[in-house]
């Protein structure tokens, strides 16, 4: 029987429906847990919509690894999406890969293509008054220089960044509100706060449930730009003009980890606010 008779035949029985049934989903391609901030905005603004959700929770994070590992894992994660599954829009929710992958992955692809940081440049010139805009996200991410180019290209601003490894582990932990949370990022963000920076892109899926400590380490003039409301609005401007909303009131997400199901289950239901139901494990 063939991979993807299988998956069919599994989704049938949870409810899904494949291809041959007119249904379509949303695919997210993440490094692990962290895209599931970018989901939740997602199903705010889209609430019949259903997803599938790639999480490669095996081989995170993404952030140190090299730039060749990067787009080998995600082209891999992106295929496996595509073969199984029909989908009529793919978000990758996940700086490092957007950041890295997305030249690379956007000719796999005959659906849009949503990626993370052209929407969060704009909605940053757009709220941006001092022209001085601050970075905040991975090693991958910040050592590729994207946010940097991509802005100093729109407009005349000054980028300064800034790499906070440790600000993701905290995160997946739940350490939100822990007094060594708000030391360790007080620390990575005082050098932007010292160059001025009236905006501050949380450049990391992981960020968003860092709010407080992240708000407390700035002044309260700054303006927070998240990712998430960019791209969720990004992904509904898609589906409107191409006319493929969901009309069905009964959406569908469906999880897949390449590693620790349960562990993914734990954080990602405290990012969602909402519980998990199906989770797949499969091997790469």
């Amino acid at each position: 029987m063939s991979d993807n008779v299988l998956v069919s035949l599994w989704c049938k029985c949870f409810g899904w429906f494949h291809l041959d049934y007119g249904w379509k989903a949303i695919g997210m391609l993440d490094s692990g847990v962290g895209g599931l901030t970018i989901q939740r905005e997602i199903l705010k603004h889209l609430p019949n919509e259903s997803t599938v959700y790639f999480g490669d929770t095996g081989r995170a994070p993404y952030g140190s690894k090299s730039r060749e590992s990067i787009i080998r894992f995600a082209e891999e994660g992106l295929r496996f999406l595509l073969n199984n599954y029909p989908l009529k829009l793919v978000v990758l929710a996940c700086h490092t890969i957007s950041a890295v992958a997305y030249e690379h992955l956007k000719g796999m692809v005959d659906v849009p293509l949503v990626e993370v940081v052209g929407p969060t440049v704009d909605l940053a010139l757009r709220a941006t008054r001092n022209r001085r805009i601050g970075v905040i996200g991975t090693e991958a991410l910040i050592n590729s220089n994207v946010y940097r180019r991509k802005l100093e290209e729109k407009s005349d601003v000054k980028v300064f960044s800034q790499p906070c490894p440790l600000l993701m582990p905290l995160s997946e932990e739940g350490w939100f509100k822990e007094p060594e949370t708000y030391t360790i990022t007080r620390k990575y963000i005082g050098p932007l706060v010292d160059e001025g920076v009236d905006t501050l892109i949380l450049g990391c899926t992981h960020y968003p449930p860092l709010i407080e400590p992240i708000r407390r380490a700035l002044p309260e003039s700054v303006e927070l730009i998240d990712p998430a409301v960019a791209v969720a609005e990004e992904t509904l401007r898609i589906l409107r003009e191409k006319n493929m909303q969901a009309e069905d009131d009964s959406p569908r997400h469906l999880y897949i980890v390449t590693d620790n199901p349960e562990r993914f289950r734990r954080v990602g239901e405290r990012y969602l606010g909402r519980t998990i139901y199906y989770i797949r494990l499969v091997t790469m």
